[in-house]
């Protein structure tokens, strides 16, 4: 593999995405890029203030609530598409409303991710929502293409925007690769017009702890930043009511990305069950404490009914703790046969869980089973091993 003057290998990278310390994607943007660092290759890391930032309305950046200072930042304000006149003051609003400010700071930040990434030869574009949507990315691919640039694109979300706009799909024609974490949304992309052999399905990442042993006492549950859409919330709580009522003690370990959406909707409704002995809230989890938070759990729990379970599928999987999850999304893609499957429904949920507690599941093997096709499948050292083949490789000609 050829190497750059200073020694490091391949080609250089200009990775932009997340690096919000408290967040699933910047969690799975820092896993690669370090991984990336200690194979010897030469990656900068460009990001900007987005939704969960406490600057997030300013032309600023809270610094201590970056992963590190080992970046380069865009300071522009968010937008968001949707404002709400009290939370965000008329102003704001109008601005929105009338003038499209969001869009117009969007297609800003795509220039400016252009600007700050002249000197790479590679692009890595994590594409996500907000700061990372698809209005920056298609300004990049816009400006980069009339330069020859390579820009690799992430898929880890569908944008709204380019649902009810089509015509911007065709950004991804612009692409010299687009690697996407599961076939479900690898069909998502075809649905769009995507053409299938730019598509490449690759791993959603995990570091792969030492396991401690330690009792595991309680279940675990990932809210992610909408708890309320697609997550199987109610359902869930109906399963704990369910469980109530039959005796069957049991505690849940319930975590949210920061800035949680419903979040507050979502507790006054597990109060109003009666269930606030049997939950305990918290926020995002990283490095060790993500990995003791599994451990010590009997199993996860993931009734989802749409959107991505990867980050609480691969927590799980790597710390060896078994998974009740429904069939949705991308869910059986990683779980493959070795998942506690649920239909979804409260009854099935409290089933599933009321078998663990009557020691109806080998956890045990279970959890080994899954540890092990995590270390196979999805240890990011092994999967960025790839991903260095993949930069280096060179570009096919139009």
């Amino acid at each position: 593999m050829p190497s750059q003057p200073d020694g490091t290998l391949g080609p250089r990278i200009s990775y932009i995405g997340c690096w919000y310390k408290n967040d699933m994607y910047s969690h799975n943007c820092s896993n690669f890029v370090e991984s990336l660092r200690g194979c010897g290759v030469n990656v900068d890391v460009v990001t900007s203030n987005c939704r969960c930032f406490s600057s997030a309305q300013r032309f600023d950046i809270a610094v201590d609530e970056l992963i590190n200072s080992d970046c380069t930042v865009i300071k522009l304000p968010h937008a968001p598409s949707n404002p709400g006149k009290k939370k965000h003051g008329v102003l704001k609003y109008l601005a929105v409303k009338l003038f499209r400010l969001d869009l117009w700071l969007a297609i800003a930040r795509g220039v400016i991710y252009y600007r700050k990434t002249r000197s790479a030869d590679v692009i890595q574009y994590d594409q996500v929502l907000e700061a990372f949507g698809c209005i920056p990315l298609y300004m990049l691919l816009a400006l980069g293409g009339k330069s020859g640039r390579n820009v690799i694109v992430t898929v880890h979300e569908i944008d709204p925007f380019q649902q009810k706009h089509r015509w911007v799909n065709r950004m991804y024609g612009k692409c010299w690769k687009i690697f996407v974490y599961s076939n479900h949304m690898k069909q998502a992309l075809l649905g769009m017009g995507v053409e299938s052999d730019k598509v490449k399905i690759i791993k959603y990442a995990s570091v792969i702890p030492q396991l401690t042993p330690r009792p595991r006492t309680r279940y675990i549950y990932f809210g992610g930043h909408f708890i309320l859409r697609g997550k199987g919330y109610d359902a869930l709580l109906g399963a704990l009511e369910i469980l109530k009522f039959r005796r069957v003690k049991v505690r849940l370990l319930l975590y949210v990305g920061h800035g949680c959406n419903g979040l507050e909707e979502a507790q006054a409704m597990a109060s109003r069950r009666g269930l606030d002995d049997v939950i305990e809230w918290g926020e995002f989890f990283t490095g060790a404490e993500l990995a003791t938070a599994y451990q010590k759990c009997k199993a996860c729990i993931i009734p989802y009914t749409s959107g991505s379970a990867r980050h609480p599928v691969t927590s799980a999987m790597a710390n060896a703790t078994p998974v009740i999850a429904t069939r949705a999304a991308d869910i059986p893609e990683y779980l493959g046969p070795h998942g506690i499957y649920v239909d979804g429904s409260p009854e099935s949920i409290a089933n599933a869980i009321s078998d663990v507690e009557a020691g109806r599941v080998d956890l045990d093997r279970l959890g080994a089973e899954l540890r092990a096709r995590a270390s196979s499948e999805l240890d990011v050292r092994k999967v960025v091993d790839s991903l260095v083949a993949e930069y280096s490789a060179e570009r096919s000609p139009a």
